[in-house]
């Protein structure tokens, strides 16, 4: 790593503070396999995220079944939702109100209550379109509580392979044997801002390119834990991160391989900043980013005719 910031601590490695640190960027699958995360799509995440909390507080008082209204009336959605499901009991309360008491079982203008019903569903409907569309937001926003857009990115040492699923696509590429420094193969990088006089993005992704079979170009990926939806978990993460990576496909037993485990909160991290990377990646439903056997069966054909360098062109990531 050259021309690095004077503000990196020498040797990340064997730092057990930075180990503490990257330890939120790294996870460890087995003795030869670690994944990252997509950096740029834990903040798109945990902007989704927010999304979903503005949606339903501001939805709140809709499905509110009338507990906490004081004149004790249901909210729009809870009602239309109600009433498509228990039509026939809203059709009998109206046809109640219009009932002509002296002769029951008829409105006072001698209609019977299956004519009322009739026109009724004839001039209202069944209320299925509103019932359906209050429980089709619903599972929109559960959605954007859910969603996980761009998967992680892993690395197998012992095959020596950095692959991702893209769009439903496999992208992969493997790296040269006696490489001291295999990250150049996928022109790992940190993007320099734009002010002169901070020409280091310490507190931006690792991006690095990968072979895209789909189009015949290389993707670019954000690697590296994020907080909020800009900023790197701590200063020089990228930095850090392209030398931990250096040193896991370059040395045979890297000894902060085992360091690695809980997602607790580091030293040097703020615990808001602890807080939203947690929120970035709070999801109620499973994600399977890389299911065993599909994802083992693309590393097998890839394996077969491995790619060791990178495409002549370059696409952004979409």
């Amino acid at each position: 790593m050259s021309l690095t910031p004077e503000e990196l601590l020498p040797n990340p490695t064997e730092n057990p503070d930075v180990i503490e640190a990257l330890n939120l960027s790294i996870t460890k699958i087995d003795d030869d396999l670690i994944e990252i995360p997509h950096m740029t799509a834990m903040g798109a995440n945990t902007f989704f995220k927010m999304v979903f909390i503005a949606l339903m507080l501001g939805s709140a008082a809709a499905y509110n079944p009338g507990w906490f209204a004081s004149d004790g009336k249901p909210g729009v959605a809870y009602a239309a939702i109600y009433n498509m499901f228990n039509r026939e009991e809203s059709i009998l309360s109206s046809f109640a109100r219009y009932e002509d008491r002296k002769n029951p079982g008829f409105t006072g203008s001698g209609m019977s209550y299956e004519e009322f019903k009739l026109d009724m569903l004839e001039r209202h409907g069944r209320g299925i379109g509103s019932g359906l569309f209050a429980i089709a937001f619903l599972m929109g926003t559960w959605i954007l509580l859910n969603i996980a857009i761009a998967n992680p990115v892993r690395i197998d040492r012992k095959r020596r392979i950095m692959y991702a699923w893209i769009h439903g696509q496999f992208a992969c590429i493997q790296f040269p044997s006696n490489i001291d420094q295999p990250m150049q193969v996928v022109e790992a990088h940190v993007p320099m801002r734009d002010k002169a006089n901070d020409l280091y993005n310490m507190t931006g992704p690792l991006n690095l390119w990968l072979p895209y079979p789909k189009k015949n170009k290389n993707v670019i990926v954000s690697l590296g834990a994020n907080h909020g939806l800009f900023n790197a978990m701590v200063l020089g993460q990228p930095y850090y991160l392209q030398d931990f990576l250096n040193d896991y496909l370059t040395t045979p037993n890297p000894k902060w391989l085992d360091q690695l485990g809980p997602k607790r909160k580091p030293k040097y991290v703020h615990p808001l900043n602890y807080l939203l990377f947690h929120f970035s990646r709070l999801q109620f439903l499973p994600q399977f980013p890389f299911k065993k056997r599909k994802t083992e069966k693309a590393i097998e054909a890839f394996m077969k005719n491995p790619r060791t360098k990178l495409y002549d062109e370059y696409v952004p990531y979409r």
